[in-house]
């Protein structure tokens, strides 16, 4: 059968939005620190250097991951798994910060674990070949993983980690063609112990009782939320001027953080918000042609699994500085201050990367998949060049 994927190399505007949001989330820092360098009476510099510190090395990062061949990820993928699986268990020991065990030697491991879990379902979606639709395959294989990552992120508590791993493993899923009935019936089992574990931790209860809460009524947990609005509402049409917002200046706690697209929305206005949005999509529209080109199944589901792990990380962000969600503790990826998030999206990057360059990924071999599978795929109008199509 003649091959109709398009092969090209490595896709150049995906790399350069990315450098234009890790510029973006430079300035931003500098700014939304203004108030956490003078509570603790540092330099004005001094978390844009620790920012600075992180970048770099997460630039060169990118260009190296995105020349290791995708296909090594079989192997790095899985230990990336365990090494995550080992340190959010480690996490557990240690003591809370805001409510929950969320750091291990100065890192979130959440972001580790993300990162392993969804390359071993990949690997296991792709492998599936025609046995796709079995229970074995469509539920039991990727749903062992997913199962132990949920309860070791439900214990520190990280909701909002859950709730965005599960939305990707879902989707990927769906995309590999996997029995909707075996699915569903997973999901309607999970989802109410999931609701039922948010209200009964105090910490992601307080920020849901907050969430839902009578207009104007301000609370602890409600706090950021409601500052992070009138930050946007500030801002109007072009903003009040680099380095001029008000409510970074001890109103939102965590402005260079969970809250940075609303000081972007405060001091650049509307347009420096819409502005970020256009390089997001770009760079979700690119990532989903990577998948869509790439000429194999790992390939192509880990393409898409990755840009909609950036997309859900993004969108929470966002959700929550426009009030659609409950405050969480999500970063808007490559802007906000941080370091493991940064380091998680920069290695994603870097294998969306390699995944485009057309003589990528030739040494995977995979299980052959006949026409009737392809049909429930939603890439079935595309050939598996190396899946014995």
């Amino acid at each position: 059968m003649e091959n109709t994927v398009q092969h090209t190399g490595m896709n150049k505007l995906l790399l350069a939005v990315v450098l234009l949001l890790i510029c973006i989330g430079v300035a931003m820092v500098y700014t939304a620190s203004v108030a956490q360098y003078t509570k603790y009476d540092f330099e004005p510099e001094h978390y844009l250097i620790a920012h600075l510190k992180k970048v770099v090395p997460c630039l060169f990062g990118i260009l190296i991951v995105s020349k290791i061949d995708y296909g090594l990820w079989k192997i790095f993928g899985r230990i990336t798994f365990y090494v995550g699986l080992a340190m959010t268990f480690g996490s557990l020991f240690t003591e809370k910060v805001q409510g929950a065990h969320r750091w291990f030697l100065g890192i979130q491991p959440s972001e580790i674990l993300k990162l392993g879990l969804i390359i071993v379902v990949c690997i296991k979606l792709s492998e599936a070949g025609d046995n796709i639709k079995t229970l074995k395959y469509s539920l039991i294989q990727p749903g062992i993983p997913f199962v132990i990552s949920i309860i070791l992120l439900g214990l520190q508590p990280n909701f909002s980690m859950i709730l965005l791993i599960s939305g990707v493993v879902c989707f990927v899923m769906i995309v590999a063609g996997v029995n909707m009935k075996y699915l569903g019936i997973a999901i309607g089992c999970v989802a109410p112990v999931g609701l039922l574990a948010m209200l009964v931790s105090p910490h992601s209860r307080a920020r849901i009782m907050a969430f839902f809460a009578e207009e104007g009524e301000m609370t602890a947990s409600s706090f950021q939320g409601e500052h992070a609005l009138q930050a946007l509402g500030n801002g109007g049409w072009f903003g009040t001027g680099y380095g001029q917002g008000i409510q970074k200046l001890g109103y939102l706690p965590e402005a260079h953080k969970d809250v940075v697209y609303s000081v972007i929305g405060e001091e650049i206005g509307f347009a420096g918000t819409i502005t970020v949005l256009a390089l997001f999509a770009i760079l979700f529209m690119q990532g989903f042609k990577i998948a869509q080109n790439s000429s194999t199944r790992f390939g192509r589901y880990l393409a898409f699994a990755l840009t909609m792990s950036i997309f859900f990380n993004f969108v929470i962000h966002v959700g929550v500085c426009v009030g659609l969600v409950p405050t969480t503790g999500q970063p808007l990826p490559f802007i906000s201050f941080g370091g493991t998030n940064l380091i998680y999206c920069s290695a994603a990057i870097g294998i969306m990367l390699n995944i485009s360059r057309s003589n990528a990924g030739r040494k995977i071999n995979e299980p052959y998949t006949s026409e009737s599978s392809l049909d429930s795929s939603v890439f079935r109008n595309f050939e598996f060049t190396r899946s014995g199509v």
